[in-house]
C-alpha cells in the first residue's frame, strides 16, 4: 500500500511549495523505534500515540494493531485520510501550519518532517516538543532540531527516540541512564556520546522469557 502511494505522489502529483510530498520511514525501521519508545514505559497500561501528518495510515495500523496503542494521527489530505478510513484507523483532518493538537494528551508522539523550509521546521518542532508532557517520548525522522538535553535511546542519522525528562527522582528514565553498559537492556550505540543509550528490545525478551520459565 504504501509503495503504490510512493508511486503516485512521485509520478502523478504537483509538489506543494510548503510541505513535502508523502515520503514515509520505512515500515520496518519505524517498527524498531516504536519498540524502543514503548519499552520506556515500564507501567502496564494502554499508551496513546500520535502522529504528526499521517499520510495514509500504515504506521497508525501498526501502532494499534501491533503495538496496542491508542492511535491517532493528524493530516491535511482529503484523498489519505479516505485511504486511511479504509484501514480503520483514527486519522483526523487537521493543517499543522496553523492549528496544533494539545501534545501534552500523548506518551509516544511521531513527526517526519512536514515542512520544506529548515527555520520552519525546526521551530514547529522545538514547539512540539516543549508541549510534550514529562515523560513522554517523541520519535523523530528526517528531524531539523534534536531535543540535546534530552536522553535519547534510538539514533541514526537524521532520526531518533527521546524521552523528556520526568519530573523529580527515581524516574524510569533516570534509572535506564544508571545502569552499567553490561547489563543486557542496554546497548552503546558506537560513536554517538557515551551519554546516549539505546534499549535492547531482544536483551529485554531473553529476561522476560527467563522470568516466564521460573
Amino acid at each position: 500500500m504504501e509503495l503504490e502511494q510512493l508511486y503516485k505522489e512521485r509520478e502523478t502529483t504537483n509538489p506543494d511549495p510548503d510541505m513535502w510530498r508523502w515520503s514515509p520511514l520505512e515500515l520496518r525501521e519505524f517498527d524498531s523505534m516504536l519498540t524502543v519508545a514503548r519499552q520506556l514505559f515500564p507501567e502496564l497500561r494502554q499508551l496513546s500515540f500520535c502522529e504528526a501528518g499521517c499520510g495514509i495510515g500504515t504506521k497508525l495500523y501498526l501502532a494499534q494493531h501491533y503495538h496496542e496503542l491508542r492511535a491517532v494521527g493528524f493530516e491535511i489530505s482529503d484523498d489519505y485520510l479516505a485511504k486511511a478510513a479504509g484501514l480503520g484507523v483514527d486519522a483526523r483532518k487537521m493543517d499543522l501550519r496553523t492549528d496544533s493538537p494539545d501534545w501534552s494528551e500523548y506518551d509516544i508522539v511521531y513527526t517526519a518532517r512536514p515542512f520544506k523550509n529548515d527555520e520552519v521546521e525546526s521551530a514547529w518542532e522545538q514547539s512540539v516538543c516543549e508541549a510534550m508532557k514529562p515523560g513522554s517520548v517523541i520519535i523523530m525522522a528526517y528531524t531539523s532540531y534534536k531535543p540535546y538535553s534530552w536522553p535519547c535511546y534510538y539514533r541514526r542519522p537524521f532520526r531518533g527516540v527521546w524521552q523528556k525528562p520526568a519530573k523529580g527522582a527515581g524516574n524510569y528514565t533516570a534509572m535506564i541512564r544508571r545502569m552499567e553498559p553490561h547489563d543486557p537492556l542496554v546497548s552503546e550505540p558506537g560513536p554517538v556520546s557515551t551519554r546516549l543509550r539505546t534499549v535492547n528490545p531482544m536483551g529485554r525478551r531473553r529476561i522476560l522469557r527467563g522470568r516466564n520459565a521460573r
